[in-house]
């Protein structure tokens, strides 16, 4: 089994959603699919969560504040404990990803980020990013026969890709990933990619901040695979 590519696991939610979770050591990334009128009721756990609307729409509720997601343009950041839950009140079934991780990050951060456009500081592609107390996400366009150039980041990085295929390379594993797959790159571990289509790919990429740069009182401990 890879650590670079891992294998999905799917959670039963309720009647009407199922996640599909992996495993990233520290850290669980999961997909899920919300048709209309499904409900995540609120609740808490012990990791800090982050989550982003890939398509569709979704209320969210986080500790009493409510917001619409739209697709792509707001991240809620739901910290250690803190009550979080959603409603798909529209028509068309909502896409989501959401990010879980123990942090014990001690300072308050605002319920709902703002994507703002940038360029991709390694390839110059356009794209939208996100930065958090202790993560930040970018969501970059990779133009057909584009290149990921080989790089070794400082950061933990979870890539999702939202449409076509795109080859992505760690170390000595290569595989080409699509919707419902994710890659992780530990920190320091060299990895790139490559768009062979002739479509454009866009690609969400997770990424942790080091330790260092993260006010931290504990040690990181493992994240099970639970319920969003």
């Amino acid at each position: 089994m890879s650590k670079f590519f891992p294998q999905p696991k799917t959670i039963k939610i309720n009647f009407d959603v199922e996640l599909i979770a992996f495993q990233c050591q520290d850290t669980v990334v999961q997909l899920a699919s919300i048709p209309p009128g499904a409900t995540f009721e609120l609740h808490r756990h012990p990791e800090s969560q982050i989550g982003m609307q890939i398509a569709g729409r979704l209320e969210f509720n986080l500790n009493g504040k409510k917001e619409v997601l739209e697709p792509l343009q707001q991240v809620y950041v739901a910290g250690s404990n803190v009550l979080h839950g959603s409603i798909n009140y529209f028509q068309e079934t909502a896409l989501a990803f959401d990010v879980k991780r123990i942090t014990n990050f001690e300072e308050a951060e605002e319920a709902f980020l703002k994507v703002s456009p940038t360029q991709e500081k390694f390839t110059g592609f356009d794209c939208q990013s996100v930065v958090g107390s202790w993560f930040e996400i970018v969501i970059t366009k990779i133009p057909p026969k584009g290149i990921i150039p080989i790089r070794q980041s400082a950061s933990e990085t979870m890539g999702i890709v939202l449409n076509g295929q795109l080859a992505i390379a760690i170390q000595e594993e290569q595989q080409q990933l699509k919707y419902g797959s994710v890659y992780y790159a530990p920190a320091d571990v060299v990895y790139g990619g490559y768009n062979s289509s002739d479509e454009t790919v866009s690609l969400i990429e997770i990424l942790i901040k080091p330790r260092s740069l993260v006010s931290v009182k504990n040690t990181f401990s493992k994240t099970a695979l639970t319920a969003s």
